[in-house]
């Protein structure tokens, strides 16, 4: 009896060692961080790590101009007037269709 008590003691000791144990996140050459511009992260080839859920998806229509940052910065627009507590959004820029991008809200 004393030896389970002695085991069950032991175990609890080292699952509680374990399990308040520093974790460290060790970055490597595919970290990085996003940029936040009007209030949103932007997501470019890449995607969030941290939890989020997807609000739908904001497409692009026509718009003047075919460079990055006037597609970018219309996406922004579009997608802050249809999710205005989103905290980002995952560009999906197209060559033949229309661009669009993915908006999300990080989880508490």
């Amino acid at each position: 009896m004393k030896n389970f008590i002695l085991g069950s003691v032991f175990g609890v000791a080292l699952t509680t060692i374990l399990g308040f144990s520093n974790i460290r996140y060790e970055p490597n050459y595919s970290t990085s961080e996003v940029l936040k511009i009007d209030g949103f992260f932007i997501f470019t080839d890449s995607k969030p790590v941290m939890p989020h859920d997807s609000l739908g998806i904001v497409e692009l229509g026509f718009v003047s101009g075919t460079q990055y940052e006037n597609v970018r910065n219309n996406l922004i627009k579009r997608a802050r007037k249809a999710y205005p507590n989103a905290d980002g959004i995952i560009l999906n820029l197209n060559k033949k269709g229309l661009d669009n991008c993915h908006v999300i809200k990080f989880k508490q």
